[in-house]
């Protein structure tokens, strides 16, 4: 059975991404997207000014919008030195969420199991 991350270990691999612009967000998970507006696309350009987690949800903010993922029990995040869009290669493990950064690191928040459970919400900052 894969180790629950803790908090202090999720925040320790969020901070890298402060600072960075987001050049994708690709949701691979059937189910995992549960807002459809605003869509992944409109993240594209904007820079993570913050990163948070409470219990088991990460939130990401940039300037206009916010992120949540929320973890579930066995999701994982694991942060990419190198990451390139996702592909469907066949023996691969596929990510449930792919988070790709304009500097060409990234992150995937992952399943070990066959059923996705880790969502994802898109939330607009209020003016």
């Amino acid at each position: 059975m894969a180790v629950i991350q803790s908090s202090a270990e999720i925040m320790s691999l969020l901070e890298p991404l402060k600072g960075q612009r987001i050049a994708a967000l690709q949701v691979l998970g059937v189910n995992s997207l549960k807002t459809f507006s605003p869509t992944p696309e409109a993240l594209v350009g904007e820079v993570v000014e913050a990163a948070d987690v409470v219990e088991r949800t990460i939130n990401v903010d940039t300037a206009n919008h916010v992120i949540s993922f929320d973890l579930q029990r066995t999701g994982r995040l694991v942060l990419l030195e190198s990451a390139e869009p996702y592909r469907l290669v066949a023996g691969t493990a596929r990510p449930t969420v792919r988070l790709l950064m304009a500097d060409g690191s990234g992150m995937d928040l992952t399943e070990p199991a066959k059923t996705k459970r880790i969502t994802v919400t898109l939330v607009v900052k209020p003016a």
